[in-house]
């Protein structure tokens, strides 16, 4: 192997351990990076350092691949270019397709559903009850049918505001399968624990906690696993 191609190879194996650091794990809302370094928190705010790390190594693979004999000649704002809009994007869809693959052949219904996006929101507090708003959109990687409930666990610093450590969607959904989206939008209301007051729930910085979603019929279950800003 040429040195050139034997460096081409290192250069862009670092972008690409780079881009699988920061890829969203399955039915998880961290990537890998995120559960090694975790964000900084302070009073009211988070420093999140997860990036760095990644960004670095992008660094020194496209500085590492601009240095080849093969490129000598060549722009390096070029070289950044391409490997921003062609490499790391076709990089990314070889992560999508090698996820498919692992959550469409998984024996467990549930488990081959994977959440595009999730959004908790407090709408209002009272002095009785709390009402929060939860939009999930899943995606199932399986190719059958399926029906399915959702629970919804508290983190554990709230039981203590609400006295219950999980909340049931009464509703029941259903999967058609091939990656189409389900759709979840529901609005709940959670009766606050004797003796919590809003001024509790408004100082308890929710938006930090970690929510698990547990998705289950009579055959089989699975997690979800959101974790705050």
């Amino acid at each position: 192997m040429g040195k050139n191609l034997k460096g081409a190879f290192i250069y862009l194996g670092i972008i690409f351990i780079s881009m699988v650091l920061v890829y969203k794990l399955p039915q998880d809302s961290y990537s890998m990076i995120q559960y090694i370094i975790k964000p900084i928190r302070f009073e009211n705010s988070v420093l999140n350092l997860s990036g760095l790390i990644p960004l670095i190594m992008l660094f020194i693979g496209i500085r590492g691949l601009c240095r080849l004999e093969w490129f000598a000649d060549k722009s390096k704002l070029l070289i950044t270019i391409i490997v921003l809009i062609l490499v790391m994007p076709a990089m990314g869809g070889t992560l999508d397709i090698a996820k498919t693959i692992y959550l469409s052949n998984l024996n467990n219904q549930m488990r081959s559903i994977d959440f595009k996006d999730i959004d908790i929101k407090v709408s209002s507090i009272t002095d009785n009850d709390v009402t929060l708003n939860i939009k999930l959109e899943l995606t199932d990687y399986r190719e059958d049918m399926s029906d399915f409930q959702i629970r919804m666990y508290l983190p554990d610093s709230w039981t203590v505001y609400f006295d219950k450590e999980f909340i049931d969607f009464e509703e029941s959904y259903k999967s058609f399968g091939r990656r189409r989206p389900i759709i979840v939008d529901k609005e709940i209301s959670v009766q606050l624990a004797d003796g919590i007051t809003r001024d509790n729930v408004f100082d308890s910085q929710w938006y930090w906690e970690t929510f698990e979603f547990e998705l289950f019929n009579n055959i089989d279950s699975s997690k979800l696993i959101y974790h705050g800003t």
